[in-house]
């Protein structure tokens, strides 16, 4: 058992997955993102959930409006926000990944908009 706080957010960015034959474009995505922080067991508190809050909605704020960028992507537009992936573009998964470390989630969601659209899960093990 576990006692879990979620907290959401969102943002639009742009990507050029290039290592996706059918999607290798610049193109952008609405991304409704979910962060889960839990303990074992029941918790009475579990996080300062303000605190959490403001952690991940200045981390949002800082990706939101940009091109995610891949550390082995060539020639990315000036201002891109560099998400750390083994892969030459970024991935919905790699997004969850740098989340969940830069906030120290337990596990993350990144969800694109829109009817039957994708979800991308990360949780740490």
């Amino acid at each position: 058992m576990k006692t879990c706080v979620e907290i959401r957010g969102s943002i639009s960015v742009a990507h050029n997955p290039s290592f996706s034959p059918n999607w290798a474009r610049v193109h952008g995505h609405d991304y409704v993102i979910t962060v889960g922080i839990c303990r074992e067991g029941y918790s009475d508190l579990v996080i300062d959930a303000d605190a959490a809050s403001e952690k991940l909605r200045e981390l949002l704020t800082e990706m939101d409006g940009k091109y995610l960028a891949s550390p082995l992507e060539r020639n990315p537009p000036g201002g891109a926000y560099v998400v750390p992936c083994g892969l030459p573009g970024v991935s919905g998964e790699c997004i969850a990944k740098h989340i969940a470390d830069l906030v120290g989630a337990t596990w993350v969601r990144v969800c694109e908009s829109g009817f039957a659209a994708p979800c991308f899960y990360f949780e740490k093990t």
